[in-house]
């Protein structure tokens, strides 16, 4: 009987614990979410930071371990590892200049040339400018021109919407104006969609950030550690050397997609 007395006095004891989460307290207007996103945007130049990358795409995934520099305007620095820790992937974004080298084959190949957009994608696996990949690895997602603004209440969220025609960007704030999420938009189709969470008590930047493109069934999550902010890197750190034995390459020279390289 006293067991049953302790089981249930805990049961009690737990129920009153959980109470009801305290409704958000009114929506802010626009324009104090508009100046959070700038604020953020402005306080973030540079990432240096070791991370946990993983893809899924078509049901399929993987993951590498990489060490990502972000800066920016347009300056991106990725090195992939093997599951064995050794190099197996590089690519330097430098303004408009891009350099890849991939040490997969014997001897490795080197890729240098203008850095479009296209050739870009086919590294990174992630149809976007270089401008926007480093923005939102920034924290600082793009807000294209809009015509109106809308602000509501989502469950536990704040939700801000930039309207033009039929393009809208939503970007959700939670209960301390952070924001959490933003999604992209055109005629009522998810173009793009970005979570950020795993903020650090030390500085309130991200851990981690999910990208989606849902008409490519294409996530990919970064989880940031080893994270260095606002230092800025020396630009050689942007430019790569090949290796003496590696085969040179202009980027124009790719094969056609689906063909191996």
């Amino acid at each position: 009987m006293r067991r049953h007395i302790l089981v249930f006095g805990l049961f009690f004891l737990l129920l009153a614990c959980a109470r009801p989460k305290p409704p958000l307290p009114p929506a802010p207007v626009a324009n104090i979410l508009l100046e959070k996103l700038k604020v953020s945007g402005r306080k973030w130049q540079q990432l240096d930071a070791a991370a946990e990358v993983g893809f899924r795409r078509d049901g399929k995934y993987f993951s590498t371990r990489q060490f990502l520099l972000v800066e920016k305007p347009q300056r991106l620095r990725v090195d992939v590892l093997t599951f064995f820790g050794q190099l197996a992937f590089q690519l330097t974004v430098n303004q408009d200049q891009l350099q890849v080298f991939l040490n997969t084959t014997v001897p490795g190949k080197f890729y240098q040339g203008p850095a479009r957009d296209d050739v870009l994608a086919r590294f990174t696996r992630l149809p976007l400018r270089a401008s926007e990949l480093i923005r939102l690895l920034l924290y600082d997602p793009p807000r294209p021109e809009y015509l109106e603004t809308q602000v509501t209440t989502e469950g536990d969220r704040y939700r801000l919407r930039l309207i033009s025609g039929d393009r809208q960007q939503q970007f959700f704030f939670d209960e301390q104006l952070r924001l959490r999420r933003g999604i992209y938009l055109q005629a009522g189709q998810e173009l793009l969609l970005v979570n950020y969470d795993d903020f650090a008590k030390e500085d309130g930047f991200p851990r981690r950030a999910r990208i989606e493109i849902p008409q490519q069934k294409l996530s990919v999550v970064v989880s940031f550690s080893e994270v260095k902010l606002n230092q800025p890197a020396a630009d050689k750190r942007f430019i790569l050397t090949p290796p003496a034995n590696a085969l040179p390459l202009k980027l124009p020279e790719l094969r056609p997609s689906g063909e191996s390289s």
